[in-house]
């Protein structure tokens, strides 16, 4: 579900799918399309660049973190210090070295635990972006997962900003869970386990 995005010097096709696998040919051609729609001129292009970034909806933490080995500081994605819902990882990175310059041991074993205490705390205040992936990808059909976005973006730019930040408030989550649904309830609710089978829907 495709979510093209201008800034002054830079167009960005953003979208969520199943699978890691790029179309770069598909994708390039939809850029162009998407330019050539607007009367735009193109220059030069000066860069370009492509990625996979990771959308999490549940996971192991402590076995994530042991996989890359145990007693070892860690940073970034093998850290688990991503954003669930948009898989950046660029804020979190400050937030760790901003936390490593205020340490005042900084030894092997120091390190360790503040990172790893870091992270785990970090990925226990995720819990609601987990939650919030499950339901785009386990109750809305892929084709309709665009609707999901389409009304997150229609609200507070600042509520948009601080989702990005992973900084939700209590409010800001209801606001999200509010409203018209844009996915069926009772799928929603079976996504995040609330309900365990479909015979609900077929005996209401």
């Amino acid at each position: 579900m495709p979510a093209l995005r201008r800034h002054p010097d830079v167009v960005e096709d953003t979208y969520y799918s199943d699978t890691p696998t790029l179309d770069h040919a598909a994708i390039g051609e939809r850029i162009d399309a998407y330019v050539a729609a607007r009367g735009w001129q193109v220059e030069r292009v000066l860069r370009e660049e492509s990625g996979v970034l990771p959308v999490a909806m549940g996971g192991d933490f402590e076995g994530y973190w042991g996989s890359s080995g145990l007693g070892i500081a860690k940073a970034g994605m093998r850290a688990g210090l991503f954003h669930p819902t948009t898989g950046y990882s660029l804020p979190d990175a400050v937030r760790t070295a901003a936390l490593i310059v205020r340490a005042t041991d900084l030894s092997g074993p120091a390190l360790h635990t503040l990172t790893h205490g870091f992270a785990r705390t970090t990925w226990q205040d995720r819990g609601f972006y987990r939650m919030l992936d499950k339901m785009l990808f386990r109750a809305a059909d892929p084709e309709e997962r665009y609707r999901v976005l389409e009304r997150f973006y229609r609200l507070d730019p600042q509520l948009v900003r601080r989702f990005y930040a992973g900084r939700s408030t209590i409010m800001d989550k209801a606001r999200i869970l509010t409203g018209k649904p844009p996915v069926p309830v009772g799928r929603a609710l079976r996504a995040i386990g609330l309900l365990p089978t479909s015979r609900v829907e077929q005996t209401s």
